[in-house]
């Protein structure tokens, strides 16, 4: 059986904490940053919303200020989010994405206030005293090898968007797969090509896809003279029909189709 949560008006107080730079710095680097050429106002402004949340939440020790760190970044991320859903460049699927993203987002910001809840009604606890520790752990940490800087993704501005893309033809789906048929279709008849953003995509099979061991029968692109107007040999070599197993007897047959049989037209 669970214990019922203890309850805040009960709990002592807990005094107020002094949030470290570091935390703070974290938490301005979350936040949307203005344009480039933005009034130093502008930056100022969106710094100062944040310390003002921030002293909304009130938290009193470092667990508290984390999960309000994180409350403030989660709302950030979703605003910017649902931004890039509604921009009119965003593709149908992109906007999708972005608002699968923020309604993640919106629900592990949920988490985060309930978590602060429940860390605001714990009792206060004793400080603890870790001495020299620290100094000596920073040191320690210091003289570490640094994990190996990440080379720039993308690299240049040519590296991070090609002339053009490749996408499989079995890969795409109903909406994509009509516009490479139009696109296949201009390109046939010379029209001008469909008008795209960003780099040209070319859609094409895989080396190994069925379509490239297909080939097209020679027959079919002879006139059909009617069913009626072929005999039985005439219609087994129209429509390659090679069976040679057994048949029924002929006693089966009406008399005019014994005959037909036995002549060879049926």
């Amino acid at each position: 059986m669970s214990k019922p949560p203890p309850d805040p008006a009960a709990a002592p107080g807990k005094p107020p904490y002094p949030i470290p730079p570091a935390a703070l710095r974290g938490m301005v680097l979350t936040l949307p940053r203005p344009q480039a050429d933005a009034p130093e106002g502008a930056w100022q402004d969106v710094v100062q919303g944040g310390l003002d949340k921030l002293g909304e939440l009130d938290p009193r020790d470092a667990i508290e200020t984390m999960l309000a760190i994180q409350v403030i970044a989660a709302s950030a991320a979703v605003l910017d989010a649902y931004r890039i859903a509604f921009e009119p460049g965003t593709t149908a699927a992109q906007a999708l994405r972005q608002r699968a993203n923020a309604a993640a987002l919106t629900r592990a910001m949920g988490v985060a206030m309930r978590l602060l809840a429940q860390q605001r009604a714990i009792p206060a606890a004793p400080a603890r005293d870790w001495g020299g520790v620290a100094v000596e752990l920073a040191g320690a940490w210091q003289a570490a090898p640094a994990r190996p800087a990440e080379a720039p993704r993308g690299g240049t501005a040519a590296e991070a968007e090609p002339e053009t893309i490749v996408k499989w033809i079995d890969e795409i789906d109903d909406a994509e797969l009509a516009i490479a048929v139009e696109q296949d279709r201009r390109e046939k008849a010379g029209e001008p090509p469909l008008p795209t953003k960003g780099p040209k995509v070319l859609y094409r099979y895989k080396p190994e896809d069925y379509i490239r061991r297909f080939k097209p029968d020679e027959r079919v692109a002879r006139p059909y003279p009617g069913w009626e107007n072929m005999t039985k040999p005439e219609r087994r070599e129209f429509f390659g029909y090679t069976y040679t197993g057994p048949v029924a007897p002929l006693e089966m047959l009406t008399p005019a189709s014994r005959a037909a049989a036995a002549a060879g037209e049926e």
